[in-house]
């Protein structure tokens, strides 16, 4: 049995792609964010859902290197594009220097000096030049060659880990202001070192150099308590997961691998693979930690209900099968169809309804577990019915009859072990429905549960938490699918002697 679980949760991994590639596919339905035409706050809506990334195949992954090479193109060129590319460049900051300074050089004298001015936005956030020098086309061509002959052995990755770790262990102003001197070079360290670091004090610093750098972001205080801190270093990790590519150069083997993870699938299943789920537009919480914080009522109100819808259904639907055509089983049938008809959320309403508003806590609990296993009751005690009213026509049970045997043993030991067998087989196919209940009941009662913030995700169009919680529900239930198929083969022996000669074992 351990071979066949295994062997089922080495299947799940392939239908589990499957079943994310048909979410994503889902997800992407919605339209795309119109074109900005130079607004950013639209433009940044755009990257936000990687709008500007091809769908499954990106033949040529943009980096640091080839955007920087397009703005300096466009610069130099002049024209109706020479401010979208100043605008690129004062984005790309530090990190575009080790491309654009070398080709100054190259470029015309006239050509040269524009895009020398259009670095001056850099220069002058990175605390290097002076503004009346840096306006100026010639001095600030002349500025900028200076500049890289005395710093460029600043401008490498050992450097700047090696200035990070010490700006970590040992904190101070000079530090610091040599990590700001490389402005968005410095980010790919700063980012590491703020998603480990611990210390507010340090995170102060490195959140400050950050948002010096980009320009926008939260800065962390030395006094701000956890809370504020989770989410200013779920918004710095945000926005790497958006625009890290920008910063860096991809060049081997990561830009073989970025033709499919720099795709709009390849980020979705990143993130989804990785954990890095965003923050949630509706409080800018980190989706991890708000799935930490709600999946445990929504998972305790689909445990104890299914418990509950368990130990009514079997019995109901098994004494109803036993004692076909008589009252119970009309009786029973009759009120288990009232039931199957009823919606889940009408019976949680009118539950509230009979009870005071200001009920709390297990008092609200407890109606909402009533309320999600109303429908399930009714459900798995007509399967239980139906797979007992089988079982009871075997040729065994009327030889356990034949026996002497007891009634209630013929119904115990013999009929209702076998059937329960297809409806463990359900059971799985089951789990979907009632986390679909849960959802609603979450809503009605008020409770804290991912159905409840799932409704206030959907207002609020948080994209980032539907696909969350989707992916999480599709993992939950091919888990529950799993153990039911599991749980079948240790119930039935026959099931067993199939696996076991499956697996090499011979007759059992």
């Amino acid at each position: 049995m351990l071979r066949y679980a295994l062997r089922r949760v080495l299947w799940a991994i392939p239908t589990l792609l499957a079943t994310s590639l048909v979410l994503f596919l889902v997800t992407t339905l919605a339209p795309d964010p119109p074109p900005g035409h130079d607004d950013p706050v639209a433009e940044e809506a755009r990257r936000a859902r990687f709008v500007d990334l091809p769908r499954f195949v990106n033949t040529s992954p943009q980096d640091v290197e080839s955007k920087a090479a397009a703005a300096v193109k466009a610069v130099a060129a002049g024209g109706v594009d020479q401010a979208r590319g100043a605008r690129v460049l004062r984005h790309l900051g530090g990190a575009a220097l080790p491309y654009v300074l070398p080709m100054l050089e190259a470029l015309p004298p006239e050509a040269r000096g524009r895009v020398a001015v259009a670095l001056a936005p850099v220069a002058l956030r990175m605390g290097v030049g002076k503004q009346e020098e840096l306006l100026q086309p010639e001095s600030a061509a002349l500025f900028w060659s200076r500049f890289w002959d005395d710093r460029a052995l600043d401008f490498t990755r050992t450097a700047v880990d090696r200035a990070v770790v010490r700006l970590v262990e040992h904190g101070t102003d000079l530090r610091e202001a040599d990590l700001v001197a490389l402005d968005t070079y410095a980010l790919p360290e700063v980012i590491r070192a703020m998603i480990t670091a611990r210390d507010h004090v340090v995170l102060e610093r490195l959140t400050r150099i950050a948002h010096h750098a980009t320009e926008r972001g939260p800065v962390i205080e030395s006094d701000s308590d956890d809370a504020h801190v989770r989410r200013a270093v779920a918004s710095w990790e945000e926005w790497w997961f958006v625009h890290g590519t920008d910063l860096v150069s991809l060049d081997g083997a990561n830009r073989a691998i970025a033709v499919v993870t720099e795709t709009r699938y390849g980020k979705w299943l990143r993130r989804a693979a990785s954990g890095e789920l965003g923050v949630s537009a509706v409080d800018g919480e980190p989706i991890v930690e708000k799935l930490r914080e709600r999946t445990p009522m929504t998972v305790l109100l689909c445990s104890l209900s299914m418990l509950f819808s368990w130990c009514a259904a079997v019995p109901l639907g098994a004494i109803g099968a036993w004692r076909r055509g008589k009252p119970f089983d009309w009786v029973s049938s009759g009120a288990m169809f009232l039931l199957y008809a009823t919606p889940t959320f009408a019976v949680a309403e009118l539950l509230r309804r009979l009870t005071s508003d200001h009920a709390v806590g297990a008092a609200r609990v407890t109606l909402a577990i009533v309320a999600l296993s109303v429908g399930s009751v009714a459900t798995l005690s007509r399967w239980q019915r139906a797979a007992m009213l089988d079982v009871v026509r075997q040729d065994f049970v009327r030889t356990a009859h034949a026996k002497g045997l007891s009634a209630w043993r013929v119904a115990v030991v013999h009929a209702l072990r076998n059937a329960l067998m297809p409806t463990v087989t359900l059971a799985g196919l089951h789990l979907p429905v009632v986390l679909g209940g849960a959802f609603v009941v979450e809503e009605v009662f008020g409770l804290p549960g991912l159905g409840f913030e799932t409704v206030r995700a959907i207002e609020a169009h948080d994209a980032a938490w539907l696909m969350a919680v989707i992916l999480a529900c599709a993992v939950v239930v091919t888990l529950g699918l799993i153990t039911s198929d599991v749980l079948h083969g240790a119930l039935d022996p026959r099931v067993r002697e199939v696996l076991w000669r499956r697996q090499g074992g011979g007759p059992a």
